[in-house]
């Protein structure tokens, strides 16, 4: 049935013609930054930062998008478990209680009247508090735009990703290949002028070990406060069925950050 309806769909797009892309808008380019940060001292002494830039550049039927961000944390550790922190614990100084960068690249090829893409991407992680001392991937697949009104957007993908995992020191094997499909449904749905919200939900899963599933999840509630500045309140989520050896599977952030619209 799957592979019914993407023929059904590819057959569409190529049956349009080539007035349909040179019709599309002029060269889009867009381009945003987020941050977000907290800081806690007394009786606990921690602080985080989080940060996001984004763009992209639309030119005929050619789109290049590229996204990074960065999660940095350090905070005094209670390391005898008293609830407390003594004089000792506090002069050792803080210490790395949360780090993750990432960033992605993707190329886009839009077909017939720009409601289905090819798509290529790549893109590489650092988390070694998920046991990850550098993860890089590589990705094909096909995007459709189900909905498409001035308030709201629905875009599914389907592809196939490829991914070289290598460990921090302490985990044995120290790396792996993955091969998973993946499946991604993104909802953004604006409610008035100032508030709309978004949520997209990605699903990777190994085809010779189905136990091999992760899961991604991001949620978001966007607020603007002028023309080029809004708040975001959003949540991420990371489930993996199969997590590297001695770290648990779920990994959980939520962030109220500031995020400006540069282009």
């Amino acid at each position: 049935m799957l592979h019914l309806l993407l023929s059904t769909a590819l057959a569409q797009d190529f049956e349009e013609t080539d007035k349909d892309l040179t019709e599309a808008d002029a060269n889009e380019a867009h381009l945003s930054a987020e941050l977000g940060a907290s800081l806690t001292t007394g009786n606990t002494d921690f602080w985080t930062v989080q940060s996001t830039l984004a763009g992209s550049y639309r030119w005929d039927a050619n789109k290049v998008s590229l996204v990074g961000g960065a999660l940095s944390g350090k905070g005094i550790a209670d390391g005898d478990g008293d609830g407390t922190l003594s004089d000792d614990e506090v002069k050792l100084g803080r210490v790395d209680n949360a780090k993750k960068y990432y960033a992605d690249g993707r190329y886009d090829r839009y077909l017939g009247k720009e409601k289905s893409s090819i798509y290529v991407l790549g893109g590489a992680l650092h988390d070694p508090f998920a046991g990850y001392d550098l993860r890089t991937h590589e990705q094909i697949g096909y995007s459709r735009l189900l909905i498409d009104t001035d308030a709201t957007e629905l875009v599914a993908e389907i592809g196939v990703d490829y991914a070289q995992e290598n460990y921090v020191a302490g985990v044995d094997p120290n790396q792996a290949n993955v091969v998973a499909g993946r499946l991604m449904l993104g909802l953004t749905h604006q409610v008035n002028e100032t508030v709309g919200f978004a949520d997209h939900v990605e699903i990777y899963e190994a085809p010779l070990d189905p136990a091999d599933l992760r899961v991604l999840n991001q949620a978001s509630l966007n607020v603007g406060l002028s023309e080029k500045l809004a708040l975001k309140l959003s949540h991420q989520l990371t489930y993996d069925n199969q997590p590297v050896e001695g770290f648990r599977p779920l990994d959980q952030t939520s962030m109220l950050t500031v995020v400006a619209s540069i282009l």
